[in-house]
Parts: structure tokens; C-alpha cells; sequence
């Protein structure tokens, strides 16, 4: 009989990166374990958006869509005006989180058995986290996160995870005198399948990423508007949506930036990320970035502002890409002007970014993920 584990992350029906790099990891390893998702949202099989393997078993609790997708629904209250819809939903939420969150925890240990190991992918989510059962929280971010006092609290009301499985060893060596119990780190695995893409692209710029507040959407639109004060040439696509849409969209028009493209509804990246030169990443938090990893993978160097331990384990300063020291747009436009404006260096830069790609092979991550857990388990 195979080996059991409850995976709870948030949600099924809308991109995100905790769930695509969760789900690639289940793929992985869904042969040699028995696998159950558990969403903490309620869960409509004609509206999932990923490819789930038929050998995996998916739980729904019950847990309300709306709540799950708190930050998204509670923005949209406000920007439509309806202050007591979201003061009541904020008041709902809190709730749910503080007392209605016995509930869930009941249901989550209902489903599984002392032999089984629960994986909780984020930090909100270990309030669900029921007692004598092994729980392994899967830490998608970087120390930042860890210790700021939202996630502080968090711990305060929540039981604490059995082990730690972080993204990065710079995130695991700033925490492990912090987190009082076993840990490891495992690279989140691409993917895509690696390829070389020597290209020159004519200045052609790229990110992916939710437009909403973590992703530092403006940021990217302010080092456009300084390419274009200095007349640079350059054509900069930025994939994806969210709350800061629209005021993406006034700021591109106030500004005349007729070389940024807001581009939404593409699921296939790959083919856009080998025609780009340099992907630009503004996020003010991350755990290891996702589309750091893809555009890595298909030879796209990274100008990437410092965010500490994360960026620090990603960049090998001028191998894969440049770190920024500083949100100042400036500075960005700085390295973006250097670096595109030697081909050769260029050239040399996607080759290296290549070869660097290869710590992210899916082969390699599976073994990782396939140790750690069946020394889990025998430790039960």
C-alpha cells in the first residue's frame, strides 16, 4: 500500500504560482505516493485550470471561494465602492480564520490517519493544521516574509510544523536558528524543457507576473518611462492581470509609452520568453520566482532587484543576470542600457543563463522531493 500525502494549498481555478510549482511537484511523484489534493476553496471540476493526473485524489472541504481569494475580492469591494460589503467581508474573513477555523481543522484530520503526511503551502494555511498528524509546511517565500508581523501573528494562533522544506538554502540558513524544528531545501523544478535561444531580439523586454501589489507592477512601467527619456530603443511585453490593471493602462497612456504591451489570456509562455532579451523582475517579495526559473530555462538573462535571500541564491552576478541594489528605476535602466547595448555581451550572458538553468532540472528535483519524503515517512 502506498504511502500517503494530503497536499492543502489554496485554490484550483485561478493561475498562481504556489499552485503551478505545486502541482508540477505532484506530477513528479504522483506515481510513488498516494496523493490527495485539499484546496482551501470550494471545488467546481468544470472550472479547474490545471491538468490534474487521474492517480490523484481531490478532497473538497467545503472552504468558501471567496475567503480563499481574499486579497483579489476584498480590492474589488473597494475599488466598486461597496465599503460595508467589504468591511462585513473583512469581518467574515477574520472570523473564519480566528473561530470557524476548528471547522476545517476537524475535516483535515477526518481525512487522514497518524501514518499520513500533511504538506501546507503556506503560512495561513497552517491554522488548519490539525494535531497529531506529521506537517510539513512548504515555504513558497523568502526570511522577509517569514518575519514580518502578519506572519508572526500567524505562528502566535497556529500549531508549528513538524519539518520545513524551503525554496533556497540562503532562505533556510537565515531561519534555522528561528523555526525550532528539522528543515531542508528542495529548488522548485521548471516546467518547460530547457532550451538555447542565442537570438538577438531587438531590445525585446519580458515579465510575467499577477499585477498586483507583491509583483511591484508600477515599478516596471517607471523603468520604461526612463528607457524612453533617453530615447533607448526597446519593446517591453509584460504578461498577465490583476487589480493594478487599469492603473497600469492611465499610467501607459499619460506617459505615451507606446512600447509597453499589457498582454492577458496567453497559457503558452514558452515561445514568449525565447524571443525576449532580458526579463525584469520588480517583485518586493518572493520565494524563488517562478518565471525567474522559465525565463532561465530558455536562455533569457534577469535584471532583478535585490530582495535578499532569494536573489541571492537565483543571480550569479553577470553568469544569469544583474541584481539591482535599489528600486530606483534609474538604476535598472542603467544595467538594462549596458548589458543590451554589447551584442556579443549579450550573447555570452543567454549562453551562461542557459547552462545555469540546469540546478532546476525536473529529474534531479523529483529525487530530492522522493529522499526527503521517504525519510519522512520512515521516521514515522
Amino acid at each position: 500500500m502506498k504511502k500517503r500525502i494530503f497536499w492543502c494549498f489554496q485554490q484550483l481555478h485561478n493561475v498562481g504560482g504556489t499552485e503551478v510549482v505545486t502541482l508540477h511537484i505532484i506530477r513528479l511523484i504522483s506515481n510513488e505516493y498516494e496523493i490527495h489534493i485539499v484546496p482551501f476553496s470550494s471545488v467546481d471540476k468544470s472550472k479547474i485550470i490545471y491538468k490534474i493526473p487521474d492517480n490523484v485524489i481531490i478532497e473538497d472541504i467545503g472552504f468558501p471561494d471567496e475567503v480563499s481569494q481574499f486579497d483579489l475580492n476584498f480590492a474589488n469591494k473597494i475599488k466598486e465602492k461597496h465599503y460595508l460589503k467589504a468591511l462585513f467581508f473583512l469581518f467574515k474573513t477574520i472570523y473564519l480564520y480566528t473561530f470557524g477555523r476548528y471547522k476545517y481543522r476537524r475535516k483535515l484530520s477526518n481525512l487522514t490517519a497518524k501514518n499520513d503526511v500533511i504538506i501546507i503551502a503556506s503560512s495561513e494555511l497552517m491554522l488548519f493544521a490539525p494535531k497529531k498528524r506529521h506537517v510539513i509546511q512548504h515555504f513558497h517565500y523568502n526570511s522577509y516574509l517569514y518575519n514580518n508581523s502578519f506572519t508572526k501573528l500567524l505562528r502566535l494562533i497556529s500549531r508549528k510544523p513538524d519539518e520545513f522544506v524551503f525554496l533556497t538554502k540562503a532562505t533556510q540558513e537565515v531561519l534555522k536558528n528561528k523555526i525550532h524544528a528539522p528543515s531542508t531545501f528542495i529548488l522548485n523544478p521548471c516546467r518547460f524543457n530547457r532550451e538555447l535561444h542565442l537570438d538577438y531580439n531587438n531590445n525585446t523586454l519580458i515579465t510575467v507576473a499577477r499585477l498586483e501589489a507583491q509583483k511591484d507592477p508600477m515599478l516596471l512601467l517607471q523603468i520604461a518611462k526612463e528607457l524612453d527619456n533617453r530615447h533607448f530603443k526597446y519593446t517591453y511585453n509584460i504578461y498577465g492581470t490583476g487589480s493594478f490593471k487599469e492603473k497600469m493602462l492611465d499610467y501607459i497612456k499619460e506617459n505615451n509609452l507606446k512600447n509597453v504591451h499589457l498582454i492577458e489570456g496567453i497559457t503558452e509562455l514558452a515561445p514568449y520568453y525565447a524571443k525576449s532579451d532580458l526579463y525584469i523582475m520588480g517583485s518586493k517579495f518572493e520565494g524563488i520566482g517562478l518565471t525567474c526559473i522559465e525565463a532561465n530555462s530558455l536562455s533569457v538573462p534577469l535584471i532583478w532587484v535585490d530582495i535578499g535571500d532569494p536573489t541571492a541564491s537565483f543571480i550569479v552576478e553577470g553568469q544569469n543576470g544583474y541584481i539591482i541594489h535599489s528600486r530606483d528605476p534609474k538604476k535598472f535602466a542603467d544595467k538594462i542600457i549596458e548589458t543590451l547595448s554589447d551584442k556579443d555581451k549579450l550573447i555570452t550572458l543567454k549562453r551562461s543563463t542557459f547552462e545555469s538553468s540546469k540546478r532546476f532540472d525536473e529529474k534531479e528535483i523529483k529525487k530530492n522531493w522522493e529522499n526527503f519524503l521517504d525519510k519522512t515517512f520512515s521516521s514515522l
